[in-house]
């Protein structure tokens, strides 16, 4: 039997959807680059920091990232789901901020999917012409909306998102193929052109009018909006077929090789500048009045060396980037969208999947939803992309701040660190391109804001109509999650209103417009009802929040009314009962003195000779009543508990509520096997349980509470287990301190498989009704465990009537060794 299987959830993906080494890199560098590398390092990067300055700052930008990366490994390597981040903040922080982080998700995975998409737009537009200019719609922004450029946007969407749903093990296979294609092409065509040019062509190394540092912090800051997307991995942990502790490494080779596409295709972008240009500052200074691939630095630089073939070769790594980021970001929203549907916080339409595992209806409403995206125009979506940078920084705090939650709670003094480094870098990354200014070329556009602030409005709405529908109370609980949305909806609509004001008053001192009343009073107006939308939100949900909590209030008195009641009623019931027990007692151990004697009888074949099966089933039946026997003294001594106690905390309940003492692992486990062996024979299962490696056997700990934990899971394992089958209970010891050690508990057994639904619920903080799914005794040992400090996890074997394994994690007091006499 099998104590170490890793998988999860629903039973496991079939073998052939299962994710290599190489496809998980081939995910996370595709989700992270795309046409983005192609444009940005031209537009953005080389422009402002120079060769070198670019270089700098991508270096300096992939080792942060890999500080957070590892946040999000730590995470991910703890906690096998497919919500990724959204499931760590859910198990860490609460559903309130697992909202806000799926929020955050949802809006930056689906603006590089249009963005990716819409790129083909504009490439068609360079390359081919105005080929798909037919059907003249209307203008954005100066971008001209034409109804044959939105139809091939559609068919691009309809093509990836079908693929996505439809293509199986394709998928992995193309992904990982053209990223790699991806790569080495890039590679190739620098090192060709590198060969071509020398490095004459990347002098001055930096701009010459600001600071070489502030040119390389300022890129740097741009790190979310360049890698986000690496992290979409972490929604992929149920298919992995490799354990997650070898994740970290994957990802480190997936940013390394992101960050250096950057380099190299910024480099690219000035290796041959036009004849007319003495140096690249000439070139950029002069670049957005070009026309044809002029305008475009790197197919410039491309084709003006290597002629067609080089463009071909560069249209072959732009598809590659653009069909990576495709697909998997529609499977990584996809399981995003499963994920909030099976945790009800959308529709449970969103939570079905298909027989090889794929999110279908998530991404077939993702499909849908994006066919309206062409009809937004390119310079929208490049609005909406410029948000990464601020909801990217946020999602990294979170996945920072729950690994530093997480480290602190295991005692790993370096994961801790990198916990806190990875906050403080998020919250730079989050309010260096939040300020306008602050940043040289950085800073986002005007528009940028104002859909930062309405994204924020729609998202706190529908978290306000999530918590109104929320039957399980899961929702209301913070308030510092109210605040960030109220402060980040107030702090983007008032940089919108201040940069709109500033452009019209730089348009009126050049005498290009007449500011009147009226256009002030429309963006102020905007920007009120926006934060009163939110304040009378938020207002709703407090006084909601005070209306349960008398609710709760009243329950609880209530409650402990019945409680009282019953407790009484328990400890006088209890009371007569141990009477009879101590006289069961009594008898059975008259009668165990009965059979020893009869066992040193010299007669043989004595008619009046009492059976050795009768012994050991009076062995087992002391076993029991001795059980019995201490559950019921427990009972007797928690009489003189009153509500006022528990109130207070007072050292009465710890005393009597909790009975720890030196303890002996081996006797727990001994005493399990005794209680159950005649019962598993009986039924004809194999059953055992022993330690597997115990350096330090005895603890400090409550037996009481050990043993019956164990009880539970044995029985409700000899339950469900049919005739033939097995149940194994194994103990070892995985870590030891000076004074503490942590153990591992499996209940094996090849048992009835747990419904996925008790899973997921068995990680939820609150407890779920037991009786609905005729498992109490496991929603015992959840108690148990909790109050123990401990966790516990269920792992479900692939495979009909293949069993499952419990794993319950403590860490316990070593007790010292007792001392031997000395003849």
């Amino acid at each position: 039997m099998n104590a170490s299987v890793s998988k999860s959830g629903s039973g496991g993906r079939a073998a052939a959807n299962l994710l290599s080494p190489l496809n998980v890199w081939g995910l996370s560098l595709g989700c992270a680059v795309g046409w983005g590398a192609f444009m940005v390092p031209a537009n953005i990067f080389i422009p402002t920091a120079g060769p070198l300055g670019t270089i700098l700052a991508m270096a300096l930008s992939t080792g942060l990232l890999l500080v957070i990366a590892y946040n999000f490994c730590h995470l991910a390597e703890k906690y096998h789901d497919d919500g990724g981040i959204v499931a760590y903040t859910r198990n860490i922080l609460g559903s309130d901020h697992a909202f806000l982080a799926a929020w955050i998700l949802l809006i930056a995975y689906m603006s590089i999917l249009w963005a990716n998409a819409t790129a083909n737009v504009l490439l068609a537009r360079y390359l081919l012409g105005d080929i798909f200019e037919w059907g003249y719609l209307y203008t954005i922004a100066d971008f001209d909306i034409y109804f044959g450029e939105v139809s091939a946007t559609w068919a691009v969407f309809l093509f990836f998102g079908l693929l996505s749903c439809y293509g199986g093990s394709l998928n992995k296979h193309l992904n990982t193929i053209l990223a790699v294609v991806f790569l080495l092409t890039v590679v190739i065509l620098f090192t060709a052109l590198f060969k071509q040019t020398g490095t004459e062509v990347f002098y001055p190394l930096f701009q010459s009018y600001t600071s070489p540092i502030a040119q390389i912090l300022s890129m740097c800051m741009l790190a979310p909006w360049m890698f986000f997307g690496f992290e979409a991995v972490t929604h992929a942990c149920n298919d992995f077929n490799f354990p997650s502790r070898k994740l970290f490494p994957i990802v480190i080779a997936a940013v390394l090789a992101g960050g250096l596409i950057y380099i190299l295709l910024a480099a690219m972008s000035i290796m041959a500048i036009p004849a007319e240009y003495s140096s690249w500052t000439e070139y950029m200074a002069n670049k957005r009045g070009l026309d044809g691939l002029a305008g475009l630095p790197v197919f410039h630089s491309v084709y003006s060396v290597f002629g067609m073939k080089g463009l071909a070769v560069l249209c072959l790594s732009i598809a590659s980037a653009i069909i990576t980021s495709l697909l998997g970001l529609y499977r990584t929203t996809g399981f995003l969208l499963q994920y909030m549907g099976r945790h009800e916080v959308l529709p449970t339409w969103f939570s079905h999947v298909a027989d090889d595992e794929t999110p279908r209806n998530a991404i077939i409403f993702v499909m849908l939803l994006s066919l309206l995206i062409p009809f937004l125009g390119r310079v929208s979506i490049v609005w909406l992309c410029d948000v990464i940078t601020v909801v990217g920084s946020v999602a990294y705090g979170y996945a920072s701040l729950c690994a530093y939650k997480t480290a602190c709670t295991e005692d790993r003094p370096l994961a801790k660190k990198l916990g806190l480094l990875g906050v403080a870098i998020s919250v730079i990354f989050f309010f260096c391109p939040l300020l306008p200014g602050l940043l040289l070329g950085g800073s986002m556009e005007t528009e940028s804001y104002l859909m930062l602030a309405i994204w924020s409005l729609v998202g706190f709405a529908y978290y306000w109509y999530t918590f109104k529908t929320d039957k399980r109370s899961r929702f209301g609980h913070s308030t510092s999650m109210c605040i960030m949305i109220l402060f980040l909806n107030f702090f983007a609509s008032s940089i919108w209103l201040w940069q709109i004001m500033k452009k019209q008053l730089q348009q009126a001192a050049n005498g290009s417009i007449n500011i009147t009343y009226d256009n002030i009073a429309m963006d102020s107006t905007i920007q009120m009802v926006m934060i009163l939308l939110i304040l009378l939100l938020m207002a709703d949900i407090f006084i909601t929040i005070k209306r349960r909590e008398r609710q709760i209030a009243q329950r609880r008195h209530q409650q402990s009314e019945m409680n009282i009641a019953r407790n009484t009623f328990l400890s006088n019931i209890s009371h007569d009962l141990n009477i009879p027990m101590e006289a069961a007692q009594t008898s059975i151990h008259q009668s165990l003195e009965n059979c020893s004697i009869c066992a040193t009888c010299p007669e043989e074949n004595c008619p009046r000779r009492i059976p050795d099966r009768l012994n050991n089933c009076l062995w087992q039946l002391d076993a029991h009543t001795q059980h019995l026997g201490t559950l019921i003294g427990s009972m007797i001594s928690q009489k003189g508990i009153t509500t006022e106690d528990v109130k207070a905390g007072s050292d009465k309940v710890h005393q009597l509520l909790r009975h720890t003492k030196s303890m002996d692992w081996r006797h727990v486990l001994q005493h399990a096997k005794d209680l159950f062996a005649m019962q598993m024979q009986e039924k004809n299962i194999f059953f055992d349980a022993y330690p597997i490696e115990l350096p330090h056997p005895r603890v400090i700990g409550d037996e009481q509470r050990l043993e019956r934990l164990l009880i539970n899971l044995i029985s409700n394992a000899c339950e469900y287990t049919p005739a033939g089958g097995g149940v194994m209970v194994t103990l070892l010891e995985t870590r030891a301190a000076a004074d503490k050690a942590t153990y591992e508990l499996h209940v094996n057994d090849t048992g009835t498989n747990i419904p996925p639904v008790i899973i997921s619920h068995m990680a939820d903080p609150e407890p779920f009704d037991d009786e609905a799914v005729d498992l109490s005794g496991l929603c015992i040992a959840k108690g148990l465990v909790q109050i123990m400090g401990g966790t516990l996890k269920i792992n479900t074997f692939p495979g009909q009537g293949a069993g499952k394994d419990i794993i319950i994690t403590l860490t316990m007091p070593l007790a010292p060794e007792p001392l031997t006499e000395q003849p």
